[in-house]
């Protein structure tokens, strides 16, 4: 389980109190409980220190220096040192600590980030840009660490030493005690009147940022695009938008903060003020020694970090609660890919694959899939036929159960997928997408994705079968050349080859292809084609068919339209019919340029 407590949701964001947040964190931070002893320990020893040190001093004037009693003086001055030098090294002990916990539990929480995307259904990447996503991961984590480092932990041993102050204050002057909190309900309505404020700016801070990152991240992914099409002009524009509205964001936060802090100033200014007027008043009525007023006045100084500090992380909160809205969204989020209960493992598949009227939607009111059948046969390659957006893409998806389906099943071996365990499912399906994605790394590397545990040896051999061991060798550094960022090094068909080679060494029962013929020239064609018969020689193929003559291949083509199955046959028996799938070869015979028979 994770460390990270589960909490309820509205529409995919946590929303939380303050101290709600706060609880949530120190939850986490219990692992962390070695550290925790050291800074707890550090806290104590700072605060024993750094309220002995002005009272010593106090001391020291009253009955050294006004005595001029030299031998006292440098005994006590070197206690003095002492104290001062305790409160140097506890501060340093609990500094570091501090920092230690709050990069461990940063690292914690961005693997917990990251570890749930890698969880999550297809359906929930729908909904989010990538770009947003990577903001979550990066940006807000370290909002949210910044208040763990630079908040809690700090002020919790701000507020230890706040309290030891005000006692011994209390102990030295009562009177002078409610003087220089008299502030204390001045200071709270600041916070009270800025704080609601700096959170709501803070979280459109947050938005912002997420936005300019995600432009950043799809303008870079698709820069070909965007100069082939001489858009960069545009995409210029659309960043100088964001960037424009995150810059007015934070302008806003920053006029808040320019009237908070300066108020903040002025309140304990005034505080410092009616502690030195009033101490006089006293020192002068005999009430109370010269000495312990100088103490005081430092008391007073020293009061002043914990209560900015309690301030401040009330305001790095507001930050931190926009922040962690997104994250614990993300963390919370329900659209987890998981096993049913008593869910089998399949073994020794034969690769059945079989949809029984099939309906499945994205959004209500508008299914995709409209009560789709068919059933393809161990070994039996079928090609899925039909235009865009007809449905074949969605039924690979089903298959592989990167969707499920609303109503009806999606059975392999005559077991319904939902009722098997997914890592099992998808370990006897080898899917090649028409859009290859290749890592950063290289051939070997992208290849060996297929089966991670698998040797050059073996890599090298299933290209060899192939029929694609020549065109790696003929690469700059054969099967060691960088495929570069997202394969783009390499040409599509390229990318395509590499993609049936590390479905091969994977070796599944069924394998699901959506054919990438359009763009690439007929020699690399004739390879692919090639590659793609050696691929589903014996094994069970479903061909997602761009072009007519790869499904003419098929043992039978299906085709769909409108979400429906509308012909199912062999190429003659569907060229007899003289329906779509008829109307469609003779489409792709005039767009190729080719006669078109009577």
């Amino acid at each position: 389980m994770s460390m990270f407590l589960r909490t309820a949701l509205s529409e995919g964001t946590y929303e939380a109190s303050a101290w709600e947040l706060l609880k949530r964190v120190a939850g986490d931070l219990s692992r962390y409980a070695a550290l925790i002893a050291v800074i707890t320990a550090s806290i104590v020893a700072y605060t024993l220190t750094s309220l002995a040190a002005p009272y010593v001093l106090g001391l020291i004037i009253d009955h050294y220096i006004l005595t001029a009693d030299v031998t006292g003086l440098a005994t006590m001055s070197g206690i003095y040192l002492g104290l001062l030098l305790g409160q140097w090294a506890s501060l340093m002990a609990r500094t570091y600590s501090i920092q230690t916990v709050g990069q461990l539990y940063l690292r914690d929480l961005r693997l917990a980030v990251f570890g749930k995307l890698q969880s999550l259904s297809l359906s929930f990447y729908t909904k989010r840009r990538i770009g947003d996503l990577i903001s979550v991961t990066i940006n807000d984590t370290s909002t949210l660490n910044d208040v763990l480092v630079s908040g809690i932990l700090s002020v919790l041993g701000d507020m230890i030493s706040l309290a030891g102050i005000v006692a011994v204050m209390a102990y030295v002057s009562p009177p002078l005690t409610l003087v220089a909190l008299a502030n204390v309900p001045l200071l709270i309505l600041i916070a009270r009147i800025f704080g609601r404020r700096l959170r709501s700016a803070y979280r459109v801070t947050r938005r912002k940022v997420a936005e300019a990152t995600a432009v950043v991240e799809e303008s870079v992914a698709g820069v070909e695009v965007i100069k082939a099409f001489g858009r960069e002009r545009d995409v210029v524009e659309s960043f100088r938008g964001v960037s424009a509205e995150t810059a007015s964001a934070y302008v806003r936060v920053a006029k808040l903060m320019g009237l908070f802090w300066p108020s903040m100033d002025l309140a304990t200014a005034l505080s410092t003020v009616a502690v030195i007027v009033y101490g006089a008043y006293l020192v002068g009525a005999g009430a109370v020694s010269i000495g312990m007023v100088i103490a005081f006045i430092q008391y007073v100084n020293r009061m002043s970090r914990p209560i900015t500090q309690f301030i401040n992380m009330y305001d790095s909160l507001q930050a931190a609660l926009a922040a962690a809205e997104r994250i614990y969204g993300v963390l919370d989020s329900e659209e987890v890919e998981r096993d049913e209960p008593g869910a089998v493992e399949l073994r020794n598949v034969r690769g059945e694959v079989r949809l029984e009227d099939v309906w499945f939607w994205y959004e209500p009111g508008k299914p995709v899939l409209k009560g789709v059948s068919f059933v393809v046969r161990p070994g039996e390659v079928v090609a899925l036929v039909g235009r865009t957006g007809a449905g074949k893409t969605t039924i690979a998806n089903l298959i592989m159960r990167f969707y499920t389906p609303q109503k009806g099943a999606v059975k392999v071996d005559g077991v319904d997928t939902r009722r098997v365990i997914l890592r099992s499912l998808r370990a006897s399906i080898a899917y090649v997408p028409q859009e290859t994605y290749l890592f950063p790394g290289t051939i070997m590397e992208n290849i060996r994705l297929g089966r991670p545990g698998a040797s050059d040896e073996e890599v090298v051999e299933v290209c060899k079968k192939l029929g694609i061991h020549p065109f790696i060798e003929r690469l700059p550094k054969g099967y060691l050349t960088d495929a570069g960022e997202a394969g783009k090094r390499l040409s599509t068909g390229e990318k395509q080859l590499i993609a049936i080679a590390r479905a091969m060494l994977k070796n599944p029962a069924i394998v699901i292809l959506d054919e990438a013929l359009s763009s690439v020239d007929p020699a690399t064609e004739a390879m692919i084609r090639n590659a793609m018969r050696k691929l589903l020689a014996g094994r069970t193929g479903i061909v997602i068919a761009h072009r007519l003559n790869t499904a003419r291949e098929s043992n039978r083509i299906i085709v769909i339209e409108d979400g429906k199955v509308v012909e199912e046959g062999t190429h003659e028996e569907l060229m007899a019919r003289k329906g779509l799938y008829h109307r469609l070869y003779h489409e792709m015979l005039r767009a190729s340029g080719h006669a078109v028979p009577a």
